[in-house]
């Protein structure tokens, strides 16, 4: 008799231990799925998706530019475009262009040159033009820049977009970078350089896409193609949007 009561001691209390620890299994296998469920949450809230990057669209602005499109996406696809473009940045080069912008003024009278050192301000500018013309060699920054003869720079040709007359005593070459920001920041400065000396200087946009920068190149091809298909105004337009 106290064999079979102890058996039926040990039974229940076995049972009621299954219970507790059934119990506690689910209540646990509850806690980890909220856990697991916050942390996803948490996941979303500390790491938003990023924002899809624009890729450049070279119909976007020829479309808004008033040319031929059809000539246009020829240009693109199969055109001599990219050819130019690698040629101009080889001049670039020779001529001493390390970096964008590259300014060099030419004065077509002594065959003198002088290295405008970046996205300089307009009276910066105004006085490198000045010394140039007076033969003497601007102060910068404490520095001198000399006036010097540049052999290896590509001499102005019909083939050149150029703003201003042609015939101006003095020629500033830009070689430079659609996607560089200091080309971006210089662009409205040397407009009103143009707009400040009417007939005294012109000015030629030479391409030079850094490596650098992904579709700075593609852009370059696109503004030789809306020069080559639409004329001079053409390619001004396009570049004037490409750097607004």
């Amino acid at each position: 008799m106290e064999k079979t009561k102890g058996s039926n001691i040990f039974q229940v209390v076995l049972v009621a231990l299954l219970v507790g620890a059934a119990f506690y299994i689910g209540s646990l296998s509850s806690k980890v799925d909220k856990l697991e469920k916050d942390a996803v949450v948490g996941a979303d809230n500390q790491a938003p998706s990023q924002p899809t990057a624009v890729v450049f669209d070279p119909n976007a602005i020829a479309s808004t530019i008033g040319i031929d499109m059809d000539a246009f996406e020829s240009c693109m696809q199969g055109g001599d475009a990219p050819q130019r473009v690698q040629q101009e940045t080889q001049g670039g080069s020779q001529a001493g262009v390390s970096g964008t912008p590259g300014i060099i003024l030419f004065d077509s009278r002594s065959g003198m040159s002088v290295v405008i050192p970046g996205a300089v301000d307009l009276a910066t500018m105004q006085t490198f033009l000045d010394n140039l013309i007076a033969g003497k060699n601007p102060v910068f920054n404490q520095s001198e820049f000399e006036l010097t003869k540049i052999e290896e720079l590509p001499p102005l040709t019909d083939a050149d977009f150029i703003k201003g007359d042609r015939s101006a005593r003095v020629t500033l070459f830009e070689y430079s970078d659609y996607d560089c920001p200091f080309c971006t920041k210089v662009h409205p400065t040397i407009q009103q350089l143009l707009d400040n000396n009417p007939g005294v200087i012109s000015w030629v946009y030479r391409q030079f896409p850094l490596d650098m920068h992904p579709e700075a190149f593609t852009k370059s091809v696109a503004a030789v193609c809306a020069g080559t298909v639409g004329g001079n105004d053409a390619f001004w337009a396009y570049s004037d949007a490409l750097l607004k």
